[in-house]
């Protein structure tokens, strides 16, 4: 821990321009303040950079890592198999906060349809 605050108190000595954060010490700084039982302010005035500069930044890493998490896991649907197709009938398929219910004649095109509706 004491080596990862040398590492970035040299790189921050080496800045010549107020505002200027490199995206090295900008992660080393977030991390720093992830760290349990940090605080922000606490990490902030160490580093001397603004709390609220600071609080921008984590948004912007934890929009980040909720982005990529997205990308990693592609929405999947089961496979549906209909083995006879039912001159009347009523499909519902009740997902957490979403009910959908198609009555009347139900065939493989039809159900395609809604459930594509759905996404």
């Amino acid at each position: 821990m004491q080596e990862q605050k040398q590492i970035v108190a040299d790189t921050m000595s080496k800045r010549t321009v107020r505002g200027k954060w490199t995206s090295q010490q900008r992660q080393q700084i977030v991390r720093a303040s992830l760290v349990g039982g940090a605080s922000i302010n606490e990490v902030a005035q160490r580093f001397g950079v603004r709390a609220n500069l600071l609080s921008a930044w984590r948004r912007r890493h934890a929009q980040a890592l909720a982005a990529s998490k997205r990308k990693a896991t592609p929405a999947r649907f089961a496979a549906v198999h209909v083995k006879a197709v039912s001159v009347d009938g009523t499909i519902e398929i009740d997902w957490v906060n979403r009910l959908i219910r198609v009555h009347g004649i139900v065939d493989v095109g039809m159900l395609r349809e809604v459930l594509a509706a759905t996404r």
